[in-house]
């Protein structure tokens, strides 16, 4: 499974790329925004990547775009 991060919106909003310490929600698949605990934005990414592979079907392979909310 390939895990991609998209930051468009986020970077439209704010006028930079997400950084820094704070409370994070991603949007995958279409599903509800998941909040990520309070943490670094590398941090966040992290746990985001874990909780897609815990709720994603063992043998899928595709691609998931992840957009970091704004």
């Amino acid at each position: 499974m390939t895990i991609e991060f998209s930051t468009s919106s986020y970077r439209f909003t704010h006028g930079r790329e997400p950084r820094g310490y704070g409370a994070w929600a991603f949007e995958f698949e279409g599903r509800q925004p998941v909040w990520a605990p309070a943490s670094t934005y590398a941090d966040a990414m992290k746990w985001v990547k874990a909780h897609i592979r815990s709720v994603a079907p063992v043998d899928y392979a595709g691609n998931v775009v992840v957009t970091v909310c704004t």
